[in-house]
């Protein structure tokens, strides 16, 4: 999600913004905010020159979470001497729960989507039952409003006629907490408008309790470190990719879709990673050396395969295009045995997803089913983007949302889903929706692992610059303090930032030859350094090269600044 952040200085009490001084803005993502260490990103303004701290100061924007959201409720439903309508016995009952709606009509309660209407098990032959323990998302309860009103319908069971409807208790999550978790409450009917006199027993609440579940984004503040590996499939079935059907073809005008699938992912989980230093790796090429390898270094460096973000992952990727040969089979066995070994030594805090793009069908199924299922245990996600309009069948069948995956070598199940499987041809060229597609699962992913093992988030990293938060205004607070619907800056605008609707200036002229692709050397080149305030790395669509842009001078250049 884009954020735009716009800062002037407030100067007098007219309602118009243009009457206040501009001082700067600043464009990001709520991934880019979350990502950063405690979830706090801290950034200098972009101003008339540029980005500059010095000339503009800078803004921290910390990301929280509301609350209750993923959390559970816990409880125990009992009756206290319950009316009966048999003419022999004490009754056989149940209870059935409802909530209110603001239009005073009452919603079944479903533990799930999926589950049906929440009523609990008959107890026969006692006016004083005790039902068993109730666990249940809170949001599923009262939809996330502490005040609703939860409605206990009191039934007697009958065999051969239809049951009988006894009275109805209720009260709210509110009253719950405020009596310490045990609450007994009168059954009454509805005698429109006339008082029920009648004893029809008491519902008894009891060790009602909310269960905090931490969520995904706990961790990432924490300081979870998310590590990212990616494989890229080097088959001959994605045909030449010196032939402009081939989905490797270096297309002179824009992306192939391996290169869309790597920007649109990569993009967004780079966000959650601090170094940003990605192992990357290929499959099903005949290496320089003759070889036929099913996993191997993309930047030509079996002892540290990574390489420093999106772009990089981007240049090792061209430079193998060029010099590997496309073979194959299709084969997953040996990577996700790599990312597994990686897993299975992650430190407490550490959780992998291993991102597969590839465009067929898997030729070692059996292995890789069994590969799965030994890597289910471990701190592992694994996603695979199917590249193309072959056919998926079995990618369908590793995506196991339904039952878990069994190997048909060992019989073993798998621990837990780890997998995850969208075809790019669904997004229908749609960046956000294959981004949004394909992480879908892993929050799910990780927090269930970490439950697991019973690892709780850290608390929130500090920076050594940080605010003190509890100081700043409410919300509510700055919604009432601020001027009504900003309109936009006027002439005196300065230039957009890097994300802004408005195009950079052009690449630099033909006359100016592109930089050469990166060596295949052993040894990773380290990360460059950070550019100049001001300037900004694009890539040119028609040679899918990177060129540098200097929104202070509004000039483009090959050569990166120093």
């Amino acid at each position: 999600q884009d954020l735009k952040f716009i800062l002037y200085d407030w100067d007098g009490k007219s309602q118009k913004l243009e009457d206040h001084d501009f001082l700067g803005t600043l464009e990001t993502t709520m991934g880019a905010i979350v990502g950063s260490r405690g979830s706090t990103l801290r950034s200098a303004l972009v101003g008339t020159k540029g980005q500059n701290e010095k000339l503009y100061g800078s803004v921290s924007v910390l990301a929280e979470e509301i609350g209750g959201g993923n959390d559970d409720v816990k409880f125990q439903l009992s009756g206290s001497n319950l009316t009966t309508k048999d003419w022999m016995g004490k009754g056989d009952h149940y209870f059935i729960v409802k909530r209110k709606r603001r239009d005073g009509e009452l919603d079944p309660v479903k533990i799930s989507a999926a589950s049906p209407p929440l009523q609990t098990e008959v107890i026969k032959s006692t006016a004083s039952p005790t039902f068993k323990p109730t666990v249940m998302p809170l949001r599923n309860l009262n939809l996330g409003d502490l005040s609703m009103e939860i409605v206990f319908e009191l039934w007697d069971w009958n065999s051969v006629s239809a049951h009988d409807y006894l009275g109805c208790a209720s009260t709210t999550v509110q009253a719950l907490q405020t009596a310490g978790g045990k609450l007994t409450v009168p059954f009454k009917k509805d005698k429109r408008g006339k008082a029920d006199t009648k004893n029809r027993g008491s519902l008894v609440i009891n060790d009602f309790q909310i269960i905090h579940k931490p969520t995904f984004f706990e961790y990432i503040a924490g300081g979870l470190e998310l590590d990212i590996l990616v494989a890229v499939d080097f088959t001959a079935s994605n045909e030449d990719p010196k032939d402009p059907k081939s989905l490797h073809f270096m297309n002179p005008r824009g992306f192939n879709k391996y290169q869309e699938a790597i920007i649109n992912v990569g993009e967004i989980l780079e966000k959650y990673n601090y170094d940003q230093m990605f192992p990357c790796y290929g499959f099903g090429a005949k290496l320089p050396s003759g070889q036929v390898s099913h996993c191997f270094a993309l930047n030509g460096s079996d002892q540290d395969p990574r390489v420093h973000n999106v772009k990089g992952i981007m240049d090792s990727y061209a430079h193998c295009i060029s010099n590997l040969q496309l073979y194959g089979p299709t084969n997953f066995a040996d990577i996700i045995a790599v990312a597994a070994d990686r897993a299975s030594r992650a430190a407490k805090h550490e959780y992998f997803v291993l991102v597969i793009l590839t465009d067929g069908e898997i030729t070692d199924l059996d292995k890789t089913i069994d590969g799965i299922i030994k890597a289910s245990g471990y701190a592992l996600s694994i996603i695979i983007v199917g590249v193309g309009d072959a056919d998926f069948t079995n990618m369908e069948h590793l995506d196991s949302d339904d039952k878990k995956l069994t190997s048909p070598i060992t019989g073993a199940q798998a621990a837990r889903d780890i997998v995850q499987f969208v075809p790019m041809r669904e997004c229908h060229n749609n960046g956000a929706e294959l981004a949004a597609k394909v992480l879908a699962e892993v929050p799910l992913q990780l927090t269930s692992y970490m439950a697991s093992r019973g690892i709780q988030p850290n608390a929130r990293e500090k920076r050594s610059d940080d605010h003190d938060w509890a100081g700043v205004m409410s919300m509510n607070n700055v919604a009432s303090a601020l001027p009504s619907a900003p309109p936009p800056p006027g002439a005196s605008q300065p230039p957009p930032p890097p994300s802004a609707a408005q195009p950079p200036p052009p690449p630099p002229s033909a006359s100016q030859p592109a930089p050469p692709p990166p060596a295949y050397s052993v040894d990773p080149p380290p990360p460059p350094p950070s550019l100049p305030p001001g300037w900004e790395e694009k890539v040119d669509p028609g040679s899918g090269k990177s060129y540098y842009v200097n929104h202070n001078t509004q000039t483009t250049s090959w050569d990166r600044p120093q």
